[in-house]
């Protein structure tokens, strides 16, 4: 008897459920082929225009960005500037307010403007690969530079 009312509630449980879940053909998708068609091309549309707006959003970031070749003579000149005074001998706090003036002068060599020099720098340092190739080629072109002024003397 017990077991008639355990297995009764069991059904009514059971029947609650069924009755909340829809039946198993409402699910079924039902599409002629016209109706493929246009969501396939409804799904082409929309994927094109995510590949577009990608693509303008990454040429509209890269367009004030300075060049690999570009980077590596700011930074050989930058890197110049400072070795520059660090042989003057000047105290830190004086050293710092001479490098900030010797910059100007480095970024007006280079014809770049320090804010594009930064923003380029921080898209570099995003991109670990191109700027391990900017500061590989960076230590090749000060090597290079040391090697000539040791074969000048």
């Amino acid at each position: 008897m017990l077991k008639a009312a355990l297995t009764g509630t069991a059904r009514a449980k059971n029947r609650t459920i069924m009755s909340i879940l829809p039946h198993p053909n409402e699910f079924r998708f039902r599409m002629n082929a016209k109706g493929w068609m246009s969501q396939f091309i409804l799904c082409g549309s929309i994927s094109m225009l995510i590949l577009c707006a990608s693509c303008s959003d990454s040429d509209r970031d890269n367009k004030d960005i300075l060049t690999k070749k570009q980077m590596v003579k700011a930074l050989t000149e930058i890197y110049l500037a400072e070795q520059k005074i660090n042989r003057l001998g000047l105290p830190r706090d004086s050293a710092e307010g001479e490098f900030e003036r010797f910059k100007k002068r480095v970024f007006e060599k280079i014809e770049v403007q320090d804010s594009v020099f930064k923003r380029s720098f921080n898209y570099y340092m995003d991109r670990p690969r191109d700027m391990e190739f900017i500061f590989t080629a960076l230590v090749d072109s000060l090597s290079l530079m040391e090697q000539r002024l040791e074969s000048s003397k």
